[in-house]
């Protein structure tokens, strides 16, 4: 698949760097997102890593994709925040949709990859809930990118999440009608459709992997991890218990120990690996 023609990329306001020469992490979000959703994440592995947090293209401070943008435009997108970084090499998590462009970043640039971690991601969907969602994208071109936000954060969110952080959904709500329309909705659409992306190319994913979801997250479900990490040789599976869509936001500390285990296995590998030499 050829990628579409992509104005030139943005300053390094597209990413945020906290540079040094500790191990390579790279963090993608999810449609309607931004880099601002990793700070917990970001906080918790800055000590240990150089962690660049990425705004996917047509969000953020980064341009607006074609409306026929591909997933490997977004991929390409990454790998040029890379370049402009300076970083040959590193470990990406993609969360929600940025786990399926961290699928695409796998099979356009694998010499690029020291490991993947796809969260809360989605995998062959059942066609009715498919059509759901194409809904939920109809929805989005009529009305614009705030479309359908209150059943999204009752999906996204626990109760008793919600009732304790109004001030931070307002703020995700604004966040979200704020999105260039353009952006979002080839986004949107792209996460919609696109969930079976290289379904019968994952076996050839030769670094390491972790799958990882909430145990209620309806729209990326456990049975959706399972099946993915079935299907990619050694792959780790780990299931959140009680955590819901937005688990790095709601549940910092959980998917925190989640990231910080298989990034420390990988690199307790790294050194037995050497000192076998």
């Amino acid at each position: 698949m050829v990628a579409a023609s992509l104005p030139p990329l943005p300053a390094r306001a597209a990413f945020d760097d906290t540079g040094g020469d500790l191990p390579v992490v790279v963090l993608i979000h999810g449609v309607g997102l931004s880099r601002a959703m990793w700070s917990a994440q970001i906080a918790a592995l800055r000590p240990h890593y150089r962690v660049i947090a990425v705004d996917m293209l047509g969000h953020g401070a980064s341009p607006t994709p074609p409306a026929d943008a591909t997933l490997d435009d977004y991929a390409a997108h990454v790998a040029g925040l890379l370049d402009l970084a300076g970083v040959e090499k590193a470990v990406l998590i993609g969360f929600s949709m940025g786990a399926l462009v961290a699928r695409a970043f796998a099979f356009l640039y694998p010499d690029r990859l020291n490991a993947l971690v796809l969260m809360n991601g989605v995998f062959e969907r059942e066609p009715d809930v498919r059509a759901n969602i194409l809904a939920r994208v109809a929805e989005v071109q009529a009305h614009g990118p705030g479309a359908n936000m209150d059943a999204a954060i009752e999906r996204w969110f626990s109760p008793s999440f919600r009732e304790r952080n109004e001030p931070y959904l307002a703020d995700l709500r604004q966040a979200f009608a704020a999105n260039d329309p353009q952006g979002y909705e080839t986004s949107y659409r792209l996460f919609a459709t696109q969930d079976a992306l290289g379904a019968d190319r994952v076996a050839g994913i030769a670094v390491p992997v972790l799958v990882t979801t909430g145990e209620f997250d309806v729209g990326s479900t456990p049975a959706m991890s399972w099946a993915l990490a079935q299907r990619i040789p050694g792959a780790r599976l780990t299931i959140v218990p009680g955590a819901r869509h937005m688990m790095p936001v709601e549940m910092p500390v959980e998917t925190n120990a989640v990231l910080t285990d298989f990034l420390h296995s990988l690199q307790q590998e790294a050194r037995a690996y050497g000192e076998s030499e």
